[in-house]
């Protein structure tokens, strides 16, 4: 019996965490508490106290089923979730909180609708690498020699691929990504169809010329996504009808995008945001648009379809869109994070919705951009920022009674930047890691991978590839921030113009923090090995 006064109880008095994973939390010392009565059990069995062993039996299961009961609770996906965020920054906070998480807005009469049985587990099977490799070299030499265009599919594959360098990147990545996934052939698309599609596409993301919510944004997505997809065990799990759904929703997710957010087309009375009642305005115009566009036939590449997937595919396609409201960030990674917390365990519980999990990956990619190395980063942030200023400058002219969500004259860049990848991206891209089976896509983390040690192999095979640059992305802000001059970042105010080479300086000093840092986990890692 001295052995139970190893046991930690301290947690079960301790406050809520102010997380922006609170369900989680909860969860967690649920599990904790469970696995403390077992451990107490498996003593008193030892001492041969059977009467306190069948108790505390009953009371392990009662917790096994309120565990259980909370996991269905928390897999609906009409819950309000909320995150909860400290900021120096006040405004930063606020901003975070109200645009990534849902606000009680929903249409009341919207049936709830739980996870659905998932038609496969997500598990690596023994032909996940041969389809990967069909999916990396099927077209690979098709298009790109009969249109002439500028790179193959293989470049596409890249995680470090960077959009912004070509000429009509919609078009370049709908012909590439679709042949490569053989919706082409399929569907029995037409290639020129299919272009013509692609020019509307980029007419109608070029509309409003938003400096970020362009084609550029809109391709990136795009192939981020298919990136996502190309290099997980999931390609096993989802039909060529969801596939081709969440690729199609990719392309076409911020089509005519105005470059202003929900919340200022709501508190404006846009006549947008009347037209779909104040409820994910946005995302209602983009699927709504786009519908309306395949309706004339030079552009609608789906006509060939069978009328029943059609239909099948535009009501995922419209779900997939409508997901992309940021205010689904916080419910989205708290019905990922459920599931696996009870994975985690052992815990019999339904697996979540192959919807669900492309909704994820989507949402993944959109919010992307700080995954990426620097230089791709960097030339995103210039333009969500200035996207983000022009609409504090409109909010100055019409909206006179509130302060502007973004001022250009003095929003801290460097905090919000840090605050939007400590609490937006990095939990959505720590959930996705467990989703994932991924193969590494950088050259530079294979050579990391070939030349450490074998004591070390499995940690680092397992590096996903946006986990370094996240970290160093991260990093550079905090040297910023810790150091630097932020007025010194800033070359132009409007459009906003930031100085590239002096962040170099600071990326290269958070280079050096994160390869001593490296270097002291290889050296802890070894040490734990050897004792």
């Amino acid at each position: 019996m001295n052995n139970l006064n190893h046991v930690d109880f301290s947690s079960s008095n301790a406050k809520p965490e102010n997380s922006s994973m609170t369900t989680v939390n909860i969860l967690g010392r649920l599990r904790i508490a469970t696995e403390q009565i077992r451990y107490i059990q498996s003593s008193l069995a030892h001492d041969g106290l059977s009467d306190q062993v069948d108790m505390l039996d009953k009371v392990g299961k009662e917790l096994d089923g309120i565990l259980f009961n909370l996991g269905d609770i928390f897999s609906d996906d009409t819950r309000q979730s909320e995150i909860n965020i400290t900021s120096h920054d006040g405004q930063i906070s606020t901003w975070l909180e109200q645009t990534f998480s849902s606000k009680p807005q929903r249409p009341p009469n919207r049936a709830a609708a739980r996870f659905e049985s998932i038609k496969a587990v997500i598990q690596a099977s023994s032909f996940v690498n041969a389809l990967q490799k069909q999916v990396r070299q099927n077209a690979k030499e098709r298009l790109t020699t009969v249109l002439d265009l500028p790179v193959d599919i293989c470049k596409l594959n890249l995680w470090s691929f960077n959009m912004m360098e070509y000429d009509e990147p919609m078009v370049l990545s709908t012909l590439l990504i679709f042949d490569a996934h053989d919706i082409i052939s399929r569907y029995r698309i037409d290639i020129e169809t299919l272009k013509n599609f692609g020019r509307a596409l980029t007419d109608g993301y070029q509309k409003y010329r938003a400096p970020y919510h362009n084609d550029f944004h809109g391709a990136d997505v795009l192939q981020t996504t298919h990136c996502l997809l190309i290099k997980s065990s999931l390609m096993n799990v989802f039909t060529q009808t969801e596939i081709a759904a969440l690729l199609f929703a990719a392309a076409v997710h911020d089509y005519e995008h105005p470059g202003l957010n929900n919340g200022y087309l709501v508190k404006t009375k846009n006549d947008l945001a009347i037209i779909y009642n104040d409820f994910s305005v946005l995302e209602n115009h983009h699927a709504s648009s786009i519908f309306k566009l395949l309706r004339d036939k030079r552009h609608n590449i789906w006509s060939n379809m069978d009328k029943n997937e059609y239909r099948t595919f535009r009501s995922l396609v419209i779900s997939l869109v409508l997901a992309t409201d940021m205010a689904n960030h916080a419910s989205l990674v708290e019905r990922m994070s459920t599931y696996f917390f009870f994975k985690e365990t052992n815990s019999a519980t339904a697996l979540p919705d192959s919807k669900t999990l492309l909704q994820t990956l989507l949402h993944a990619a959109d919010i992307s951009n700080a995954t990426k190395p620097w230089p791709i980063y960097v030339q995103a942030v210039e333009k969500i920022m200035e996207e983000f200023f022009i609409q504090g400058d409109l909010e100055k002219i019409y909206c006179e009674d509130d302060k502007p969500t973004f001022d250009r004259d003095s929003t801290d860049i460097v905090q919000l930047q840090m605050s939007f990848i400590t609490h937006i991206v990095n939990p959505i891209f720590d959930v996705l890691s467990k989703v994932l089976q991924i193969d590494c896509l950088d050259h530079k983390q294979k050579e990391s991978s070939s030349s450490a040690t074998t004591t070390t192999t499995t940690t680092t095979t397992t590096k996903l590839p946006w986990q370094y640059d996240l970290q160093l992305n991260l990093e550079t802000w905090k040297q910023v921030a810790k150091s630097g001059d932020v007025q010194k970042l800033i070359i132009d105010k409007k459009p906003l113009k930031l100085d590239l080479i002096y962040l170099q300086e600071y990326v290269e000093k958070a280079e050096k923090i994160l390869k001593k840092r490296s270097q002291h986990d290889l050296l802890l890692a070894c040490t734990l090995t050897s004792s």
